[in-house]
C-alpha cells in the first residue's frame, strides 16, 4: 500500500516522520479500511448486574455506571476520548485505575480471537467490556475502583496523529492522570495497569511525575524501543511494528518507526531520549510482572526493574504467557491488594509480599513458581564460564588450550547453524543473564548477523524445549550484527552496544564480540544437556509471526575457539 509522509516536531527531536495511506478512507481508517469503526457518542448509562456484552462472555458481576466517549483535553488543545466505569453509589469518591491504549477502548480490532486457541484466554472469564491487554472493568468497580480506558492520541476518535509510545506520549498520560485525579468522583489517587503498550505507557507517563499518579503496575513491556524491538543487536526488525500498526484505527496518521529507523539507523536523541524510558525520573510504587518466554518484553521489563530507583517496588516472574497471567484470579487479587494499599490507604499485608518472586521452567517436572528472592539478578548467583571447543563442538568449564574452529554455511538459501553442548552430572538451576564472548569471522561479505540461543536436550539427546501454552520456547536468546559490536555500557541488565556507527569487517578477519542474552530461569536435571545454538536466522517469533528478518549473512561463518581465542558463554548458576 502506498503511503504519504509528514513530519512533526517533538520536544526532544525536531523531525519525526508520520505516515498515512494514500488510499486512506477518513470514515473507516488508515492502514486497515476494513476495520469496523464505533460511533462517537458521549453517553452515560447504568449497566445492571448480569448484563451480557456478547456471546461467550460472562455476565458482569455488579451494577456499574458506563460513561462512553468522555472528552479529555490535552495541553495543546487536542481531545482524547475515554470510557469510564464507575460504581453506582455516587456519594463516595473512588481511586481510578487507568488503562492507556492505541487499540481501541471497546471491541478493539486487535483481540484474543485473532490468536490460536485465543492464546489460552478463557472467554468465559471475560465480561467483554475490557480493552485488549487491559483490566476487567466490572471486577474493579465491584471492588470500589473507577476504571478509565483512554484511546491514545490519534487512536479511533481521539484527535491528532498516533504516537508510538515514548516521551511525547508521556505528556498526554500526565494530562489525563491529572484530569482523572481532579474529578468530583475521584479520591485524587490514580494508578495505571495493563500489558505491553499498556505497560510501557506507564513508564513514559510516570517519568513526567504527574502529582495524582500514586502507583503503577506494568505487566511486561519494553523500555528501550531501539534495543528491545526495532533494532535488537543492531539488526533491523521493524516488521513487528508494521504488523502491529495494521491493528490501529487511525485517521490522521501514525508515527512511522520503520521510516525513522531507515532515516536514522543509529542511536540519536530520538531513540535515546524519546524512545527510551528515563528511568531515573520514576520513584513511585510499582508492581511489575515479567516472564522469560515473550519475544518482545523480557529484557525491557528487567531493565526497568533494575534501573528505576523506586524503593517501593515488587517484581514477579511468571511461567506462562502475559495475557492469561493477567487474567489469573490469584494475581488479579494481588493487584487489587497493591492498589488498595497505595490508592485507598488500606493497611493490608501488601508490604509483606516478597520483593521478588521468580519462576523456573522445568520441562521434565513441575515448574518452580513464585519462589521468593531478595532481588533480581539473584544476589547469590555464581557466574561460570563454559568454553567452546570447535574441535568436538563441546562446552567445558575448563579453558581450552588447543586452538580450533567450527564453520557453518549462512549464504543464500542457507539456514545454517552450529551447536555446542555440555551434559550436566548433577541438577543445575540457571536463572538470570547469560553472556557470550566469541571470536568470529565470515569468508564473504563485510558483516555478520548472529542469532544465539541457550536451551536443553534430554538424557537421550532429544530437544527438550519448555512448552509455554502450547508453543515451544526456544530459551535464552541474543542477537548481534557484528558491525554493531562496540559496547558503551556493560551492565547485564542494560547491556548497551553503542549503535552509533558501523564497524564493517573484511572477509576472514577475526573479530571479538560480546553480547548478553535475554534472561532465563530454567532447571537442568542430571544427565540433561545445555545446548548453545548459533544460527544464521531467527528461530522464533510467537506473538507476531511476521516475515523473516533480512540479514547480511553471506558465505560461511566461523567460530574460533581455544588458546588465544577463548570463546565462551557465561551462565548464571544459583
Amino acid at each position: 500500500m502506498k503511503r504519504e509522509y509528514f513530519t512533526k516536531k517533538f520536544r526532544v527531536f525536531d523531525e519525526v516522520i508520520f505516515s498515512k495511506s494514500v488510499e486512506t478512507d477518513m470514515d473507516t481508517g488508515h492502514f486497515r479500511p476494513d476495520l469496523k469503526w464505533p460511533k462517537l457518542e458521549t453517553t452515560k448509562k447504568i449497566l445492571s448486574k448480569g448484563y451480557l456484552h456478547g456471546e461467550g462472555y460472562r455476565p458482569i458481576c455488579c451494577d456499574l455506571i458506563y460513561e462512553k466517549d468522555v472528552p479529555i483535553k490535552m495541553r495543546d488543545g487536542i481531545t482524547l476520548y475515554a470510557d469510564i466505569f464507575r460504581p453506582v453509589d455516587e456519594s463516595k469518591k473512588y481511586p481510578v485505575v487507568l488503562a492507556w491504549t492505541p487499540y481501541g477502548k471497546l471491541d478493539p480490532p486487535n483481540n484474543y480471537d485473532l490468536y490460536a486457541d485465543r492464546a489460552h484466554m478463557k472467554k468465559k472469564l471475560e465480561c467483554g467490556l475490557a480493552t485488549f491487554e487491559g483490566p476487567e472493568p466490572d471486577y474493579w468497580v465491584k471492588n470500589e475502583f473507577i476504571v478509565a480506558v483512554v484511546d491514545s492520541r490519534g487512536s479511533t476518535h481521539s484527535e491528532g496523529a498516533l504516537l508510538y509510545g515514548g516521551n511525547e506520549e508521556g505528556y498526554d498520560v500526565y494530562d489525563t492522570v491529572e484530569w482523572l485525579g481532579t474529578q468530583e468522583w475521584s479520591n485524587g489517587k490514580v494508578g495505571m495497569v495493563g500489558n505491553s503498550w499498556l505497560a510501557f505507557s506507564q513508564y513514559y507517563g510516570a517519568q513526567h511525575k504527574p502529582p495524582h499518579l500514586a502507583a503503577i503496575a506494568p505487566w511486561e513491556g519494553w523500555s528501550d524501543t531501539y534495543r528491545d524491538v526495532v533494532c535488537r543487536g543492531g539488526i533491523p526488525a521493524a516488521e513487528f511494528m508494521e504488523a502491529l500498526t495494521t491493528t490501529f484505527r487511525v485517521k490522521e496518521g501514525v508515527e512511522d518507526l520503520y521510516a525513522m529507523l531507515t532515516k536514522y539507523p543509529f542511536m540519536n536523541d530520538y531513540w535515546e531520549k524519546e524512545k527510551r524510558v528515563q528511568f531515573e525520573n520514576i520513584d513511585i510504587p510499582m508492581y511489575m510482572v515479567a516472564s522469560w518466554s515473550s519475544n518482545v518484553h523480557p529484557y525491557g521489563t528487567f531493565r526497568a526493574w533494575n534501573m528505576i530507583p523506586s524503593k517501593e517496588k515488587w517484581l514477579r516472574v511468571h511461567n506462562t504467557q502475559e495475557w492469561p497471567d493477567q487474567q489469573t484470579p490469584k494475581y488479579r487479587d494481588e493487584l487489587r491488594d497493591f492498589f488498595n494499599y497505595y490508592l485507598k490507604g488500606i493497611k493490608n499485608d501488601w508490604p509483606k509480599t516478597p520483593k521478588v518472586r521468580v519462576s523456573l521452567l522445568d520441562p521434565m517436572g513441575p515448574d518452580i513458581v513464585d519462589r521468593p528472592e531478595e532481588d533480581f539478578p539473584i544476589p547469590r548467583t555464581e557466574y561460570k564460564k563454559l568454553y567452546l571447543n570447535g574441535k568436538d563442538l563441546s562446552l567445558s568449564f575448563d579453558p581450552i588450550n588447543e586452538e580450533s574452529k567450527a564453520t557453518y554455511a549462512v549464504g543464500k538459501d542457507k539456514d545454517g547453524q552450529i551447536q555446542f553442548r555440555i551434559t550436566f552430572n548433577e541438577d543445575v538451576e540457571l536463572c538470570g543473564y547469560f553472556k557470550a564472548h566469541l571470536f568470529v569471522s565470515t569468508d564473504e561479505g563485510n558483516d555478520m548477523d548472529l542469532f544465539m540461543y541457550v536451551n536443553k536436550e534430554d538424557s537421550i539427546g532429544v530437544p527438550n524445549y519448555p512448552v509455554v501454552l502450547g508453543v515451544d520456547f526456544m530459551g535464552a536468546e541474543s542477537r548481534l550484527r557484528v558491525s554493531h559490536r562496540k559496547v558503551v555500557k556493560g551492565e547485564l541488565y542494560d547491556w548497551c552496544h553503542e549503535h552509533k556507527e558501523e564497524e564493517l569487517i573484511k572477509p576472514n578477519e577475526i573479530v571479538e564480540i560480546e553480547t548478553v542474552f535475554w534472561p532465563l530461569g530454567m532447571v537442568w536435571r542430571k544427565g540433561e544437556t545445555l545446548v548453545l545454538t548459533i544460527s544464521a536466522k531467527e528461530l522464533q517469533l510467537f506473538e507476531f509471526p511476521t516475515s523473516r528478518i533480512k540479514t547480511r549473512n553471506k558465505g560461511n561463518h566461523t567460530i574460533y575457539t581455544g588458546g588465544k581465542y577463548d570463546s565462551y558463554i557465561e551462565i548464571p548458576v544459583v
